[in-house]
Parts: structure tokens; C-alpha cells; sequence
């Protein structure tokens, strides 16, 4: 499958065609809430004429079809086994993000460009997820370091003191690892990026199954990892995430698929 690009009405359009007019209309209602349905219905029918002069719709027996591959991106946002969502902030105060949707051996790359008013799909693989999601994150390609921990109290205290200087004086002494990990959040004003996994339950709601943090540095971040209240930091390598789509993701699809 080429790119598929879509404008947020297209999208609209496209979840409308298909019978999935809840997530229809939570769109329409977050980009065109003020606009009443005389002027979306017109919106829609010149929207009509866009998809077909992208060839991504058809005209059969009277009616307008998707084409089978955009239906196939468009059942699979509605619905898939396990998903990653990938967002960090960006230098103007925004953020944006870019997702993985998994179906059996099927993987689906779901970008957002333009304030996420154009969305771009195009299908890929496990491994060039990880790939895509290390350089999203600016990973180095080696590992750095053995890593330390903290605890939720010592870690809130870390970020507390950088929004508050009276809280300075408060910290413990710092170095090696534990200072060039503060030093990147002093950089960075704090500014942690999430690694969403989730799955689907059996009545198809979505669920947060392991979240992953990583700095905003411009290079080599941190990783931050949470087991209870207990916080792991490690400047790691590419393979780190790699490893961690294979826990969250792949090992998942396959206790599914051999019924393990």
C-alpha cells in the first residue's frame, strides 16, 4: 500500500461511509462543531469529489464505495488488537504525535501533520515501528551507563525544584548519572514525551496497557520506566525499544494467534 493522505474531512467522510458515525462524530464535533448540518452536508459532498479525484472511491450501482485498501486503514483506526501511540512536544509549546495500529501481522503508521488537520496512513512492520519510534524520540544507537532508580517522592522532588528554586535546597547531592539525567531536565523544562500502549477488550473499548517516558532532549534522552512507585532511568540504546514493542506488542498478538 502507497500513502494513503487524508484532510480531516475526508477522515469524516470516510468513518461516516463505513457505519462508524460515533467516531465520525466526535471529529466533526472537535473541528466543526459550529457548523450546522446544511453547511457539513455540503462540506461532505465536495469531499465526495476529493476522494474520488484521489481514486480512493469508487461509484458502483449507484452508490459511492471506499476503496478496499482505505476501508482496510479505516477498520482498522475503528478497531485493532493492540496500538502505540507516540507524542512529545515540539519547540512552539505544542505537540505532536504518531501511531502504530496492530492486526495480526498487519501494522498500520498513522501520522498527523498540519495541527493534525491532514492525516497520513502507510503500512509497516514491528521492527520499522521501532526504528520510527527511536528516532521520534531522538534515541541514541548505543547504550550509556548501567542506569539508577528513584522513588516517586525523590522523582517529584526532582521536577518540583525546577518550577520552584526555594525547592533547590531540598535535593539531595547529585552526580554521575543522577546529574546528567537532572541536567537534561533543567534543558528541557521538564518536559517528559509519552509511549502509549494499548489494547482493545472484548466490547472493543481501548485500554492503557504500559506507559513509557522518555526526555525532550534534542539528543541521546532518557528512558523512564515505572513499576509501582519506583522510577527507572536509563540513557538506553534503540534495541531498548525494540525490546519494549516486543513485550507490549508482539508477545500479546501471539498469545492471540496460538491461543497461548
Amino acid at each position: 500500500m502507497n500513502k494513503i493522505s487524508l484532510s480531516i474531512e475526508e477522515l469524516i467522510y470516510c468513518f461516516y461511509s463505513e457505519g462508524y458515525f460515533e467516531q465520525g462524530n466526535a471529529l466533526k464535533q472537535v473541528y466543526f462543531g459550529e457548523l450546522d448540518d446544511e453547511k457539513m452536508d455540503l462540506l461532505l459532498q465536495i469531499t465526495t469529489r476529493s476522494l474520488l479525484s484521489k481514486s480512493l472511491l469508487e461509484y458502483k450501482n449507484h452508490k459511492f464505495t471506499l476503496v478496499e485498501e482505505l476501508a482496510d486503514v479505516i477498520s482498522m483506526l475503528n478497531y485493532s488488537e493492540q496500538s502505540i501511540k507516540a507524542s512529545r512536544h515540539v519547540g512552539d509549546g505544542g505537540e505532536e504525535s504518531i501511531s502504530f495500529h496492530f492486526n495480526g501481522k498487519t501494522v498500520l503508521q498513522h501520522s498527523l501533520l498540519y495541527d493534525e488537520q491532514v492525516h497520513v496512513f502507510e503500512k509497516g512492520s514491528a521492527e520499522s515501528s521501532a526504528e520510527i519510534v527511536s528516532k521520534f524520540y531522538r534515541i541514541s544507537n548505543y547504550s550509556s551507563g548501567s542506569g539508577f532508580e528513584l522513588t516517586q517522592a525523590e522523582f517529584e522532588q526532582m521536577l518540583d525544584s525546577l518550577e520552584d528554586n526555594q525547592k533547590l535546597f531540598g535535593l539531595p547531592v547529585m552526580d554521575g548519572e543522577k546529574q546528567q539525567f537532572y541536567q537534561t531536565l533543567k534543558t528541557t523544562n521538564g518536559r517528559l514525551n509519552t509511549l502509549l500502549f494499548m489494547e482493545f477488550t472484548e466490547q472493543k473499548e481501548p485500554v492503557a496497557k504500559n506507559v513509557v517516558l522518555f526526555t525532550n532532549d534534542s539528543k541521546n534522552n532518557w528512558i523512564i520506566e515505572k513499576n509501582e512507585d519506583v522510577f527507572y532511568m536509563n540513557q538506553c540504546d534503540s534495541s531498548k525499544v525494540d525490546q519494549l514493542i516486543k513485550e507490549n506488542v508482539i508477545e500479546s498478538l501471539e498469545k492471540v494467534q496460538y491461543g497461548k
